[in-house]
């Protein structure tokens, strides 16, 4: 397994839309060491989850995690998914601040709010088609993760620009 260089804010790669991915590709050799590359380059860089564009590919792919995060210490833990071609139905119109960072904007978080409950549906890394319902952190971690394979940052979605800080400031001023 190797670990991938994960691309910055500026390629033009992150806005753009992802293709899906084929049923049969699911399967296949490549693409499951693809995925296995890509949980090995989130836990390297401490994420939460990682898409497949922030390295490059287009594909509607991506993973989430989070145990013992040190970006996120204060977070409830959810365990390890793989989502292909994943969509979600928002089951409330409740929703909830977020802090949240990005691997492909190192060093910065920003405020915006996000669905507080969703229902994530796509195919795991068998094939299986799959639903489940997410509320809280790990909702907000889909909710990223799928902007991401529609070439949507966080920054598109932060209201204001004035809680856009450094992470040392982040953690200074507003993690309070």
């Amino acid at each position: 397994m190797a670990v991938l260089e994960v691309i910055k804010m500026g390629n033009p790669l992150l806005r753009k839309v992802s293709e899906a991915v084929d049923i049969d590709e699911i399967k296949s050799d490549d693409f499951q060491g693809f995925v296995d590359d890509l949980i090995t380059t989130m836990r390297n860089e401490s994420g939460v989850g990682i898409a497949a564009p922030q390295v490059g590919v287009l594909k509607r792919v991506f993973t989430m995690e989070a145990k013992k995060n040190e970006r996120y210490p204060d977070k409830k833990s959810f365990p390890l998914s793989v989502v292909i071609n994943p969509t979600i139905e928002t089951l409330s119109d409740e929703m909830i601040d977020s802090w949240e960072g990005c691997l492909s904007i190192p060093g910065i978080r920003g405020r915006l709010k996000r669905y507080k409950t969703v229902k994530l549906s796509g195919y795991d890394i068998k094939g299986n088609r799959f639903e489940m319902v997410l509320d809280d952190f790990s909702a907000i971690v889909a909710q990223h993760e799928l902007d991401h394979l529609n070439g949507v940052l966080l920054v598109d979605r932060m209201p204001s620009m004035e809680t856009l800080t450094f992470q040392e400031e982040y953690d200074t001023y507003w993690n309070v």
